[in-house]
């Protein structure tokens, strides 16, 4: 690898800032223990103790993994690193050859790679971010194999199931690979990989026994310090008492006008689309193949509070389907002011995570406020 290439200015001020937010993230007192007490590692543990359930494969391999000595904490911090560093170098290696304007847009407007840095703690071990590595993985074959392919879409239904709400996008990203077999695709799409998604989504999106599911999840924790016990967090969800959908929508409602007004939503969300159009370099066939096609993922909008993730991740799937077009085109040069404006946009623009954080979409903040939105 030339690494020449990759000494821009651009990139030399994402490491930079990108290497002082994670020091902070990692080295600040306590970093383990706020680790395993977020929403997001509990997630991990769920298993298929209490019966087959929806995001339960990850955790039925740690709970057997557990009861062979394996410190848990320390593997799911392995994985979760190597999917954020995979996104992050191949987003950089994918736009090295663009201009700076077009590359700063990508790393610094308000949905773009340093927004997920600035909020690593919300974004860190998210498993729909293997969404985005399965993607790339995808686009840089040349050739497809199908066996290989079947096994990893299956694998991501069973750890997080939004595999059919990004379907037609897969689509795209593999149709013009070699050995790829459309009516093999849409077979096993239809008769396998959508009816497994539908039923976790379905029949199985809440688990028979909670209470045999906590008990398991607790005995995974057995050896770890935390603040609340009793499947806190993500597992919740998976209870049949818990309602998740009234709940969602209840808290979707009263969250756009709980600490941003509603119009500011909207004027943010036409930002994001201009963004996106700006992502595919303005070519409006590409941007209304690539909006089209990701409709069905605009579900979750109206499902959960957590906007932020949502939002980056369609915008970097955007970035993605366009870095591996071939016949994407460059954009022309007298536009870079609009990639300019919006790379530095950050500043008064800010995208919160979720409904209710306390961040105000339109605001000047401050760099230490910037650099540690989260914490």
């Amino acid at each position: 690898m030339n690494l020449k290439k990759y000494l821009k200015i651009d990139y030399l001020i994402f490491s930079f800032f990108s290497i002082w937010i994670i020091f902070n993230y990692i080295f600040v007192p306590n970093y383990l223990e706020k680790f395993v007490n977020s929403w997001v590692f509990n997630e991990w543990l769920i298993n298929y103790e209490g019966g087959f359930v929806r995001r339960g494969f990850s955790g039925e391999i740690l709970l057997n993994l557990s009861k062979i000595g394996l410190n848990h904490k320390y593997l799911i911090l392995l994985i979760g690193s190597i999917s954020l560093i995979h996104i992050v170098l191949n987003v950089l290696q994918l736009m090295h050859t663009k201009n700076i304007f077009y590359r700063s847009f990508i790393l610094f407007n308000p949905f773009g790679l340093f927004y997920i840095i600035q909020n690593i703690e919300f974004f860190f071990g998210r498993r729909d971010l293997f969404y985005l590595n399965f993607l790339i993985y995808l686009g840089k074959k040349e050739r497809l194999n199908f066996n290989y392919f079947i096994l990893l879409s299956t694998l991501l239904i069973l750890n997080y199931g939004i595999y059919i709400f990004l379907f037609f996008t897969i689509y795209e990203v593999i149709k013009n690979k070699n050995n790829f077999n459309r009516k093999k695709f849409i077979y096993f799409f239809s008769f396998f990989l959508a009816p497994l998604n539908l039923l976790l989504l379905s029949l199985f999106s809440n688990v028979t026994n909670f209470e045999k599911l906590c008990d398991s999840i607790n005995y995974v924790n057995r050896n770890i310090q935390l603040k609340e016990n009793n499947c806190w967090g993500a597992p919740n969800w998976l209870n049949p008492e818990y309602e998740p959908i009234t709940k969602a929508f209840g808290e979707i409602s009263n969250g756009l006008n709980f600490y941003n007004y509603f119009w500011n939503w909207v004027l943010l969300f036409i930002l994001l689309i201009f963004s996106l159009y700006l992502v595919v370099e303005k070519n409006k066939k590409m941007f209304i193949g690539f909006f089209t096609r990701l409709l069905p993922y605009t579900f979750f909008f109206f499902f959960a509070q957590d906007w932020g993730r949502w939002v980056s991740l369609i915008f970097f799937i955007f970035f993605i389907n366009n870095s591996y077009q071939k016949d994407s085109i460059s954009f022309v040069k007298n536009d870079n002011i609009f990639y300019g404006i919006m790379a530095l946009s950050s500043i008064f623009i800010n995208l919160p995570t979720h409904l209710f954080q306390n961040i105000k979409i339109f605001d000047i903040r401050s760099l230490d406020e910037i650099l540690f939105t989260f914490f």
